[in-house]
């Protein structure tokens, strides 16, 4: 149950009203939070549009409700999920979590949070590096829990991310590949295809990234391709990690949740 309500501090934030929200984790009952912004405004939607946007590995629940950063990307995003009528949700999903299993206990929590307190129409999850990662990871797991993906850059095997993440992934999995492979197996969106391809997915990656190499999205979505999954990708040929997060945040959200008509 959520336990306290109150306004978030943030540097910068996107605009007013963002509130923080603390709840009990099923997985052990710490406190957790998210920020959420309830973009209805007079509208009042019967059943709005649900986003919940998962930070990478070097931020926190902010990032997505903060101004400037990343050539102005999230003021973009805002425009988008405004004009949409929508609730923006930014979990903390323990830092650098990777979708870990307190992660995933984590935000199954908040869905059923959101549910309780919102008639929903569609929940999307979003998210960039590894929250891309964690969004594919949480949709393959739990894919009737989730309406569609956004994924921006993800990888589609944590093990192969390791190296680069050591202790991000020791804290969050419990120890190395080696170590935990069960844990990494099931974290493996790649392999779990058929759930996946039940969802509408857009994945974009830059050519040119080196923190997440490109052939992660080319994988999973030569393979959804095969499973006659809904899938649009865009290929940025001379994108690097950060470039994704400028993609048309209005045309990604069109695809996985389109406009009634």
């Amino acid at each position: 149950m959520i336990t306290d309500q109150r306004p978030a501090t943030l540097a910068t934030p996107i605009v007013a009203g963002i509130r923080e929200i603390e709840f009990a984790s099923p997985f052990d009952d710490s406190a957790q939070t998210f920020l959420e912004k309830d973009y209805r405004e007079d509208t009042e939607a019967e059943a709005p549009l649900v986003v919940i946007y998962l930070h990478g590995a070097a931020s926190h629940q902010d990032q997505g409700m903060t101004s400037a950063i990343y050539g102005g990307a999230f003021d973009r995003w805002h425009e988008t999920l405004s004009s949409r009528g929508a609730i923006y949700i930014c979990p903390e999903y323990r830092g650098g979590s990777w979708m870990g299993p307190a992660a995933e206990a984590d935000l199954g929590e908040i869905i059923r949070l959101v549910h309780e307190r919102y008639n929903v129409g569609r929940l999307i999850l979003a998210g960039g590096s590894m929250g891309g990662t964690s969004s594919l990871i949480f949709a393959s797991r739990q894919p009737h829990r989730v309406d569609g993906v956004i994924a921006l850059c993800p990888a589609t095997d944590p093990a192969a991310m390791f190296s680069s993440f050591s202790e991000q992934f020791i804290t969050a999995y419990g120890g190395s590949p080696d170590e935990c492979p069960d844990i990494y197996q099931e974290r493996r969106s790649r392999d779990r295809i058929a759930d996946l391809a039940k969802l509408p997915i857009a994945i974009v990656h830059g050519a040119k990234d080196i923190v997440i190499p490109v052939e992660h999205s080319r994988t999973i979505v030569q393979l959804l391709q095969e499973a006659d999954g809904r899938i649009l990708y865009i290929e940025q040929p001379e994108g690097d990690h950060d470039a994704p997060i400028n993609a048309s945040f209005g045309e990604l959200l069109d695809f996985v949740s389109p406009v009634p008509r």
